[in-house]
């Protein structure tokens, strides 16, 4: 056979271990252990480390430095969103509010709150959670819509940047302040109003703007009748022209 054949080449032995791929979820589940319980101020790679149970230097290997580590898990926590661009303003506001919600669950809100509170005395470190979290899950929210503007869904003079403030900030307000500031106390022994549809799908089939319709898992939890409420809301005054819910929906 000749030294060049490419089956020669593949039949030979690879030098190495083959990457952990368990490594980078551990590291990032221990470094969000690790600000929850020590903040910005006390956070160690070393503590990381142990915690993870891998060693400091396949930490590096991955994130050069200790920022880099406390930005990533910072990163885990916040919301992650891209336009989901379903063609839909409606189906893309159900996809983004169950994700925005579940950043503003416990732990994760306290686990924020406290670091971000402190990164002001890092200015370098807080720009770039701002400019890698924040700035972007807005962005994706106005994105929609936005495009929801180009399709002539909104009225075309829409100021899609307070749309996408109020938006977010009903989500927000509501977790802050609690479901009773809102009219949604839960009764003793009672279901949450605001908590998961109770009668299923819409009458008629599917839903097809949940965000289990285009094939995805809903990893961030099921629409519940608050963010559709929330999303009827946002359609009227953004002007939408699209269909809306059926009664009961």
């Amino acid at each position: 056979m000749a030294p060049d054949d490419p089956a020669e080449d593949c039949s030979r032995p690879r030098r190495g271990r083959p990457r952990d791929a368990t490594i980078d979820d551990r590291v990032l589940r221990a470094a969000v252990e690790e600000l929850a319980d020590q903040g910005v101020g006390g956070f160690s790679v070393n503590s990381v480390a142990a915690r993870a149970g891998v060693a400091k230097r396949g930490i590096y290997a991955r994130w050069p430095t200790r920022d880099a580590l406390v930005l990533a898990a910072l990163g885990t926590l916040s919301a992650g969103l891209v336009p989901p661009r379903t063609g839909s303003l409606r189906a893309d506001l159900l996809r983004l509010a169950p994700q925005v919600d579940a950043v503003f669950t416990e732990p994760r809100m306290s686990i924020l709150a406290r670091c971000l509170a402190e990164l002001s005395r890092y200015p370098d470190l807080y720009a770039a959670f701002r400019r890698e979290s924040v700035d972007r899950c807005a962005a994706a929210v106005q994105d929609a819509f936005h495009d929801a503007r180009l399709r002539g869904e909104t009225r075309p003079d829409l100021d899609t940047d307070l749309a996408a403030s109020a938006f977010l900030g009903v989500l927000l307000t509501r977790q802050a302040f609690g479901r009773q500031a809102f009219g949604y106390g839960i009764p003793p022994g009672g279901p949450d109003p605001g908590g998961p549809d109770p009668g299923g799908p819409d009458p008629g089939g599917p839903d097809r703007d949940s965000p289990n319709a285009a094939g995805g898992p809903d990893a961030a939890g099921p629409v519940t009748s608050f963010h559709r409420r929330l999303v009827e809301y946002s359609l009227a005054a953004a002007g939408d022209s699209a269909r809306t819910l059926p009664a009961g929906g």
